[in-house]
């Protein structure tokens, strides 16, 4: 079993709102889960106006192979990429062996 794992931080310039900013993290966290069936959470800066950070995670089953893993990893990040209102700043990715 390989477990799939990531770290996306998002930066809000001038925001300055913090329930929008939560509403807006939600609703990309809820497409997360429905599209990919994975856990999406903010997990970090949760008082910060202008920067979140969203985790990730989801199993990956052991017949997949390297590639398809990387490439599931791959939609999740441009997803976010595409339905986010704030400028990505960062990605982290991993593939775990468990």
């Amino acid at each position: 079993m390989r477990i799939a794992a990531g770290k996306v931080i998002l930066d809000f310039y001038n925001n300055d709102n913090l329930s929008l900013k939560h509403r807006k993290l939600e609703e990309v966290c809820t497409v997360l889960r429905r599209k990919f069936n994975l856990s999406a959470l903010e997990i970090a800066d949760l008082d910060e106006l202008e920067r979140c950070v969203i985790g990730f995670a989801a199993v990956i089953p052991d017949t997949w192979k390297d590639q398809s893993a990387r490439s599931f990893l791959e939609k999740v990040t441009n997803t976010i990429d595409e339905t986010s209102v704030a400028r990505v700043m960062s990605e982290d990715c991993e593939i775990i062996e468990f």
